[in-house]
């Protein structure tokens, strides 16, 4: 009888479950089975260190969907780790957290902010209530807000060989009174636990009606949608709150147009122009003057599948659901279809989700390394170790 092969060296282990799929967590949890020795390697620091450098971007785990049309809203995370949140509105998810608010939050204090905010862990499923919103010092009712949550810790790069996971974190709320030219935003600071001050901005006599989708994070700003074709800009390290004006001609419809992440790195607008994905980049010029510049069209309607249903030349309504922030994913539906698609720009492929539903899409990405029990100690970890964007 032929022996046994040797057994293979600690360091090829090594590079061999390191190229397993960030996108299917459960097969690190199966070759944690396979011996003890893997099982040690697995558990340690320095493999879950080199798997998210070696694998970089982190992959899509899954993502929030938020059904307005149900009485009463329903948000949801959707993946194997999957949980519901009735009345409920999912208004952000970056580094690992998505930033939840009661959907009965328009009845407000008396300085018109509502009250009640959380932020939730999908890893490991805790949620932190967050304290009331400052009061409005000129009073009124909330007519519409928005917030951003994302991470507090210095230097971390939120991904790659940074672990902003279990660190601090911040949230960014703004909201408008009803009837009021102004606008407000404030911070709070897991580390404080508490609210900053109110920062405000006035725009003459224009009322600015904040939107509902995702922010978008370009640099040091957060950008913020706006129904009134205008995006709000907040700077991060001045606390200023100022207003960028949409592309000339751009749809009001607040469904067909999205605030993403250029391919340069720069804040990007894209729009839904007939059956056209249109994307515009923000540029300087020589002088100094930002500006909007067309980049390209690219046409939609080819790309989704003909449904036996559909007449020829049948024009669908195409509305934007969601994007990847910092990539070129996209998330999109047809006006009446209950089917939502992802579609990548670049190579213009298109994923049907497995789901049947029309509303907001937000994505989920980041390493999650299940918990596992360390073949030398036979501790057990929390849950699983997540780094997240």
């Amino acid at each position: 009888m032929a022996p046994p092969p040797p057994p293979l060296v600690d360091d090829i282990v090594e590079e061999i479950l390191l190229r397993l799929p960030p996108e299917d967590p459960a097969s690190l949890a199966r070759a944690s089975l396979v011996c003890k020795p893997w099982r040690r390697l697995l558990s340690g620091a320095a493999f879950r260190r080199r798997y998210r450098e070696h694998h970089g971007a982190p992959p899509l785990l899954g993502h929030l969907r938020l059904c307005r049309t149900r009485k009463p809203c329903f948000s949801s995370f959707v993946s194997g780790l999957g949980r519901a949140f009735p009345d409920w509105l999912v208004l952000d998810c970056r580094h690992g957290r998505a930033l939840l608010s009661a959907a009965a939050a328009a009845p407000s204090t008396p300085g018109g902010a509502p009250v009640d905010l959380a932020v939730w862990d999908p890893i490991t499923d805790k949620l932190r209530r967050l304290p009331p919103i400052p009061a409005s010092p000129e009073g009124g009712v909330v007519k519409s807000f928005n917030g951003a949550v994302l991470c507090g810790a210095q230097g971390c790069d939120h991904g790659g060989g940074g672990d902003c996971h279990e660190g601090p974190f911040r949230v960014v709320f703004v909201f408008s009174p009803f009837r009021l030219a102004v606008s407000f935003t404030c911070v709070y600071s897991s580390e404080s636990g508490e609210w900053g001050e109110l920062a405000s901005l006035r725009r003459g006599d224009a009322h600015v009606d904040v939107g509902s989708k995702p922010s978008v994070l370009v640099g040091d700003a957060l950008y913020f949608s706006s129904l009134d074709k205008c995006i709000l800009e907040y700077r991060l390290s001045t606390s200023r709150l100022s207003v960028i004006l949409a592309p000339e001609g751009a749809s009001i419809l607040w469904a067909r147009v999205a605030i993403i992440k250029g391919e340069d790195g720069v804040l990007g607008f894209a729009e839904v122009e007939g059956s056209s994905f249109v994307l515009w980049s923000r540029q300087v010029d020589a002088d100094g003057v930002a500006g909007w510049a067309r980049s390209r069209a690219i046409e939609l309607e080819t790309l989704f599948p003909v449904s036996a249903d559909d007449a020829p030349g049948k024009f669908r309504w195409i509305l934007v659901s969601g994007f990847v922030e910092g990539t070129d994913v996209i998330f999109v539906h047809a006006f009446g279809d209950t089917d939502t698609y992802k579609v990548q720009l670049k190579s213009r492929r298109v994923t049907k989700l497995a789901e049947s539903y029309r509303g907001i899409v937000i994505p989920y990405a980041g390493f999650y390394i299940p918990a596992m029990k360390s073949a030398s100690t036979g501790d057990e970890g929390p849950r699983g170790d997540a780094w997240s964007t």
